[in-house]
C-alpha cells in the first residue's frame, strides 16, 4: 500500500502538521518496579513466589503446639507482549517536501503514542484483579452483583472516601494510594470539590496527574477499561447501523462494501459475529448462514475500532469492552437489538499492586531496503517501532486494588 502524502506538497499549507489527540498515559507513574528491575538487562520471565499467611494459637505450658505447614506457591510475569508500529517515507515524496523533517517527527509521535496506549489499555484492563469492586451496591466482593453507580457531586466525597477507607485497612497505608479517572468524572471531581481537600497540582494534567484528593494521589486517563452489553432479541435488519467511536458497521444480506456485516439467520449468531468484527476488525469474514464482516482498509476505521475485546456471556448478548476509554456509541436505533448502560472502570489502589516492565520502550529499527507485498524494492525507508512489554497483578497486589465502576 503506497502512502497518500500528495495533499500536503507544498503549495499554501502551514509549517506544522495538524496534532492528533495524545492520551495522557499514566501507567509508568503508579506500577511495581521489581520486575522492571530484574529483566531490563535480559530475560523473559520474572519469578515471585509466596506462602500463604499462617494463624496464630494459644499456648498452654507444658502442652505441645499444632504445626503448620506451608507450601510455596510461584507466580510469573512473562515479557509475551511484543508490538510494533510500522511506517515507510517514500524518497520521491520526501524530496518535495520542505517539512521532511516535521513529517518524520509527526510520525514517530505517532508511533510511540500508540505503542504506549497499548501498554497503558492493557495495564488498567487488571482492573479485574481486584479482589474488590464499588458500585451500586457499595463495596462487595468482586465476583458479587455490582453494576455501575452514577457519580455526582453530592456523592463523590463518600463513595471514593469509602474506597480510600477501604484500601487504608487492607493495606496498611504505607504506600501512597491513587485514583484514576476519566476526563469525564474528573470534571465532576473538580466540582464536587471546590474547598473540599483538593488540590490541582497543574491545569495542564502534566503526565495525567491533577493533584491530591481524599487522601489520594489523582490521575486522569482516557485509556480505563469501558464496557457496555449489546442484547440482540432478533437478526440483524438490512442498512441499520451499529457506530463505535465514528466507524459504522452496517447490516445487509449480501455485502460487497467495507464495513458491512451480515444479516444472520439468528439472534446468537449475530451476537458472536458481532464480537467476532470487533475482536479482530482488520479480518474478513466470509459470508454464511451465520457469519459474515466486509473489512475495513483504511487506517481511520480500523484505528477506531482498536482495542476491543467481546465475549459472548449468553446467547444473543455480546459484553463489548474497550481498553481505550469510554466508547462513543451511535444513536441510530436498532429494531431487534439494544445497549445497556456503560460502565467505565475507574481504579484505585496502592501504588505498585500492579507490576510493569519492558525490555523495549519504542525502539527503532530501521529497514533502507524495503519491499511491497510481491518482493519489489521500494525506493523508500521503513521505520519499525518496537515495545516488549509484561503486566501481572501479584497476590499480593490484589488486595491492593478496587474495581470502581462508574456509569458513563
Amino acid at each position: 500500500m503506497a502512502n497518500t502524502f500528495s495533499t500536503i506538497i507544498e503549495e499554501a499549507f502551514s509549517l506544522g502538521i495538524q496534532e492528533v489527540l495524545h492520551k495522557l498515559l499514566v501507567a509508568d507513574k503508579i506500577c511495581g518496579k521489581e520486575a522492571q528491575a530484574s529483566l531490563a538487562g535480559g530475560g523473559d520471565t520474572y519469578n515471585k513466589p509466596y506462602i500463604a499467611k499462617g494463624i496464630t494459637q494459644s499456648y498452654t505450658e507444658g502442652t505441645g503446639v499444632t504445626k503448620q505447614n506451608f507450601t510455596a506457591t510461584n507466580e510469573t510475569l512473562s515479557l509475551s507482549t511484543k508490538t510494533v508500529y510500522n511506517f515507510h517515507l517514500d524518497a520521491t515524496d520526501m524530496r518535495q517536501q520542505k517539512r521532511r523533517a516535521a513529517i518524520l517527527a509527526h510520525q514517530t509521535r505517532n508511533a510511540m503514542e500508540e505503542l504506549k496506549t497499548v501498554v497503558d489499555g492493557d495495564f488498567f484492563y487488571r482492573y479485574q484483579d481486584a479482589d474488590y469492586a464499588y458500585g451500586a451496591s457499595g463495596l462487595l466482593p468482586k465476583a458479587s452483583t455490582n453494576a455501575g453507580y452514577t457519580l455526582s457531586t453530592s456523592n463523590a466525597l463518600s463513595s471514593f472516601g469509602t474506597v480510600f477507607a477501604h484500601l487504608l485497612n487492607h493495606t496498611g497505608g504505607i504506600a501512597p494510594k491513587f485514583l484514576v479517572l476519566d476526563p469525564y468524572h474528573m470534571d465532576v471531581i473538580e466540582n464536587a470539590a471546590i474547598g473540599n481537600t483538593f488540590n490541582v497540582a497543574d491545569a495542564t494534567f502534566k503526565n495525567g496527574y491533577v493533584g491530591n484528593f481524599k487522601g489520594y494521589q489523582l490521575y486522569v486517563s482516557n485509556n480505563l477499561t469501558s464496557e457496555i452489553t449489546l442484547t440482540m432479541t432478533d437478526v440483524g435488519v438490512a442498512a441499520e447501523t451499529l457506530s463505535f467511536n465514528g466507524t459504522t458497521l452496517t447490516w445487509d444480506a449480501t455485502g460487497g462494501t467495507a464495513g458491512m456485516i451480515h444479516v444472520c439467520d439468528s439472534a446468537t449468531n449475530e451476537a458472536i459475529n458481532i464480537a467476532a468484527v470487533l475482536n479482530a476488525p482488520g479480518t474478513g469474514i466470509a459470508y454464511a448462514a451465520g457469519t459474515g464482516y466486509d473489512v475495513f482498509t483504511d487506517n481511520e476505521n480500523l484505528h477506531n475500532l482498536q482495542g476491543f475485546v467481546a465475549t459472548n456471556p449468553s446467547a444473543g448478548v455480546v459484553l463489548i469492552k474497550s481498553k481505550r476509554g469510554r466508547m462513543s456509541i451511535g444513536t441510530a436505533a436498532i429494531t431487534n437489538g439494544s445497549f445497556g448502560t456503560q460502565v467505565v472502570h475507574a481504579l484505585a489502589g496502592e501504588q505498585g499492586a500492579i507490576e510493569l516492565a519492558y525490555q523495549e520502550e519504542g525502539r527503532l529499527f530501521v529497514n533502507d531496503s524495503p519491499t511491497d507485498s510481491s518482493g519489489n524494492t521500494l525506493l523508500a525507508k521503513e521505520y519499525n517501532y518496537l515495545t516488549m512489554s509484561g503486566i501481572k497483578t501479584f497476590d499480593d497486589g490484589d488486595a491492593r486494588l478496587v474495581d470502581v465502576r462508574v456509569n458513563a
